[in-house]
C-alpha cells in the first residue's frame, strides 16, 4: 500500500513537470511581440524622418524661390539706380547748357540811319556822313557778325546734342572751334564733342576729347564734368581701375560740385 502511495506521488510529480514543460513554448510569443514593437517603432521613425525630409525639401524650395525673388528685386533696384543716375546726369547737362547760354555773347544791334529823300534834314553832322567813322563802324559790324555766327554755331551744336543728333552736333561744334579754338566757349565745345562720342558709345574716343578739356583748359568750369565723364566712360569699357582713379580724383578735387556728387555715388556702386 505504501508502495502504491509513493508511486502515485511520483506520477503526480511527473505530471506537474510535464505541465511546466508544456508552458515553455509561450516564451517565443513574448519575443515576437517585442520584435513587432521594435519594427513598429522603426517604421514610425522612418515615417517621421520622411516627413522631415519633405518639410526640408519644401523649405529649400521656398528659400530658393525667395532668393530668386530677392535677386530680381536687387536687379530692379540696380536698374532704378542707373536710371536715376542717368536722369541726374541729364539734369546736369541741361543746367550746364543753360549756364553756357548765359556766357554766349549777345550780338549788339547796329542802328541804321534812314535818309529821307526830299525831306527836311538836320544841319547837324550824321555819323554815316563821316567817312572815318563809317570805316570804323564797318569794322565793328564785321566783328559783331563774326561773334554772332560763332555763338549761333555753338548754340546750334549744343541744341543738336540735346536732341540726340551727335553727328550734326559734332559738325557744328567742330566748325565753331576752327575760329574759336582758344575762346571762352572752347572748353565747352570740346566737352560737348566728347558727349557726342559718348552718346554713340564710342567711349574711347570720348575719353580723348574729355581729357583734352582738362589738358588744354585746366581752369575751365567744364573740367569737373569732363572728369566725371572720363570715369564713367572707363567704367563702360570695363576698366574699373581707371574709372575709380578719375572718379576719386574728381571727388577729392571738386568735392562740392554736382559732377562730384554723381561721381561719388558711382564710386560707392563700383567699390561696393
Amino acid at each position: 500500500m505504501k508502495y502504491f502511495h509513493i508511486l502515485a506521488i511520483f506520477i503526480l510529480s511527473l505530471s506537474i513537470s510535464g505541465c511546466f514543460a508544456a508552458k515553455q513554448p509561450e516564451q517565443p510569443a513574448w519575443g515576437a511581440s517585442e520584435e513587432w514593437r521594435l519594427k513598429s517603432l522603426e517604421e514610425n521613425f522612418l515615417n517621421f524622418k520622411e516627413g522631415l525630409r519633405e518639410q526640408k525639401d519644401h523649405i529649400d524650395k521656398n528659400h530658393a524661390e525667395t532668393m530668386t525673388a530677392v535677386e530680381k528685386i536687387q536687379e530692379r533696384l540696380g536698374e532704378l539706380d542707373s536710371s536715376i543716375a542717368e536722369l541726374k546726369e541729364a539734369q546736369l547737362q541741361m543746367s550746364a547748357m543753360k549756364a553756357e547760354q548765359a556766357l554766349v555773347p549777345v550780338p549788339v544791334a547796329v542802328e541804321e540811319e534812314v535818309v529821307v529823300v526830299g525831306g527836311s534834314e538836320s544841319s547837324e553832322e550824321k555819323p554815316w556822313m563821316n567817312v572815318p567813322g563809317e570805316n570804323a563802324e564797318h569794322t565793328q559790324t564785321q566783328g559783331v557778325a563774326s561773334s554772332s555766327n560763332g555763338a549761333d554755331l555753338y548754340q546750334e551744336g549744343v541744341r543738336l546734342v540735346m536732341n540726340d543728333k551727335p553727328l550734326e552736333a559734332r559738325a557744328k561744334l567742330t566748325e565753331f572751334l576752327k575760329n574759336n579754338s582758344s575762346g571762352k566757349l572752347a572748353p565747352n565745345a570740346l566737352y560737348w564733342i566728347g558727349e557726342t562720342y559718348y552718346s554713340e558709345k564710342s567711349f574711347a574716343q570720348s575719353i580723348l576729347k574729355f581729357k583734352e578739356v582738362s589738358r588744354r583748359f585746366p581752369k575751365a568750369n567744364k573740367v569737373p564734368d569732363a572728369m566725371l565723364k572720363i570715369g564713367l566712360a572707363y567704367d563702360k569699357l570695363g576698366d574699373k581701375e581707371n574709372a575709380v582713379f578719375y572718379l576719386r580724383t574728381l571727388v577729392d578735387e571738386y568735392p562740392k560740385s554736382d559732377p562730384a556728387k554723381i561721381g561719388n555715388r558711382r564710386l560707392n556702386e563700383i567699390e561696393g
